[in-house]
């Protein structure tokens, strides 16, 4: 009985350890709100998978989609400034006409593929971001991908 109880334990443990690893938790309200009103200024998204939405002329002003899968999403025209996108996945993402300024965080992000006619990334950090082209963002790029 002892011997069932502790492997009991170490299977619970490790499933506690593998669903902790997954570091980000948006807010389900926060969804909602961005998909009825296309609008979600400083809300937590954080992590979720938006692939292949259509977002255009959406207002993300500061809010927070580290993390979050955003492949083949359509953001032009948005107002995504001062929003954290750490880590993000916006491979062939259409940011047409998108405006990153505003210390809009981009570091570690992948634009591979993505679609940047007109956007501004004045004052974006891109550290380490994956650029469109496939090259590596140096350490201390803002506003231009220095690779």
């Amino acid at each position: 009985m002892k011997k069932r109880f502790v492997t009991m334990l170490g299977i619970a443990a490790l499933g506690v350890l593998l669903m902790g690893n997954a570091g980000y938790a948006f807010d389900p309200n926060d969804l909602y709100t961005l998909q009825t009103t296309n609008t979600c200024p400083r809300c937590d998204l954080s992590g979720v998978d938006l692939t292949g939405m259509t977002l255009g002329r959406v207002d993300l002003n500061g809010a927070n989609l580290s993390g979050a899968t955003l492949i083949g999403i359509n953001l032009s025209n948005s107002d995504v400034d001062g929003a954290n996108l750490s880590g993000a996945n916006l491979s062939y993402a259409n940011l047409n006409g998108s405006d990153f300024t505003g210390r809009a965080n981009l570091s570690g992000a992948n634009l591979v593929g993505a679609s940047i006619v007109g956007t501004n990334f004045t004052g974006a950090t891109l550290d380490n971001a994956t650029w469109i082209d496939g090259g590596a963002c140096q350490p201390g790029s803002v506003g231009t991908c220095n690779e």
